[in-house]
Order: structure tokens, then C-alpha cells, then sequence
């Protein structure tokens, strides 16, 4: 037989392990998460909830009538801007939350909230002053206002939609906002 064969490891096992001086690389900090984004989510799901209450006071219109006793604004125009306006301010306080738990996602799902919101609110003002304009006395005199209010109106918020949308992506600029 040879040496080779006939080797056996020897030695004795113990349960301390054995310190090794391992160099690292480079010293590690601790980054501490950002509160902007629980901040912006926290005023998010108090604006949403806001809108949510507001678009329930909508229903106030349900019946209302001009002078003459004649029904202003149709059931269905009330109940779609009241649902409308219940969704999206829903999806903005669900987003609200999303942000202050650190998910991106919650920024994505306000900006699609906003832009939806921008968007179905200048169509019902356009609908809805053409009803309100037409239950007026001076309607005849009135032409074209009805545009020229939806316009405006689309114009406005189109720049308060995107100061809003600043407002949120706010956590997008941070280096060390924490979002996941």
C-alpha cells in the first residue's frame, strides 16, 4: 500500500467556530428611507377622502328644479358624476396608502387617477352647463357659453392637474425616497 491510501484526516471538532479577519471592501452606512413619501401619501388619502365626501354631496342635485318647476340637471348626469367622482377619488386614497407604505406603484396609480379625473371632470362641467344654461330664462341670449365654461374649465384644471402631479411624483426625484 502506498502513503496516499493510508492517509486519514485527523483532528478534533469543537462548537466554537473559528474567528476570521475578513477585510471588506468598503465601510457600509445605514440609509435611513425618506418620510416624503409617507408625508405625500398621508395628504393623498386626506385629499381622496375629501373628494370621496364632496362627490357624495353631489347628490344634493338630484332634484333640483329652475323656477319653473322643471327638473335642471337629469337623474343620470347626477349619479354618473357622483359615481365618477366616488371611483376616482377612491383610486386616489387607495394610492395614497400604496405611497405611504413605500410602493411605487402608488404614484403610478395617482397619476392615472388625476388624469383620469382631469378628463371625466371636463366632459361632465361641459354636460352639465348645458343642462343648467338651457334651464335658464336668458337661454336664448346664452349660445355657445356652455363651451366656452367647458373650456375654460379644462384649461384650469389641466394646470391643476399637473401641479398635482408634481406634488406626487415628489418620492420620483429623492435619491433615497425607499420606494420598492
Amino acid at each position: 500500500m502506498s502513503d496516499e491510501e493510508n492517509e486519514v484526516f485527523s483532528g478534533s471538532v469543537t462548537s466554537q467556530p473559528q474567528m476570521v479577519n475578513v477585510q471588506t471592501s468598503a465601510p457600509m452606512y445605514m440609509v435611513e428611507r425618506s418620510s416624503a413619501p409617507q408625508v405625500i401619501g398621508i395628504l393623498v388619502i386626506i385629499y381622496g377622502i375629501l373628494m370621496v365626501l364632496a362627490s357624495l354631496f353631489g347628490l344634493v342635485n338630484l332634484g333640483a328644479q329652475d323656477p319653473n318647476g322643471e327638473v335642471i340637471f337629469p337623474a343620470w348626469l347626477v349619479l354618473g358624476q357622483t359615481l365618477t367622482g366616488v371611483v376616482i377619488s377612491g383610486a386616489t386614497a387607495y394610492a395614497g396608502f400604496l405611497m405611504f407604505s413605500y410602493k411605487k406603484q402608488g404614484i403610478w396609480i395617482a397619476f392615472g387617477a388625476i388624469g383620469v379625473g382631469w378628463l371625466f371632470n371636463s366632459i361632465w362641467t361641459y354636460l352639465s352647463t348645458d343642462y343648467a344654461i338651457n334651464a335658464s330664462p336668458d337661454s336664448s341670449e346664452l349660445g355657445g357659453l356652455s363651451e366656452i365654461m367647458a373650456g375654460g374649465s379644462a384649461i384650469c384644471g389641466l394646470f391643476c392637474a399637473a401641479i398635482c402631479g408634481l406634488i406626487v411624483a415628489i418620492p420620483l426625484f429623492m435619491a433615497n425616497s425607499g420606494m420598492e
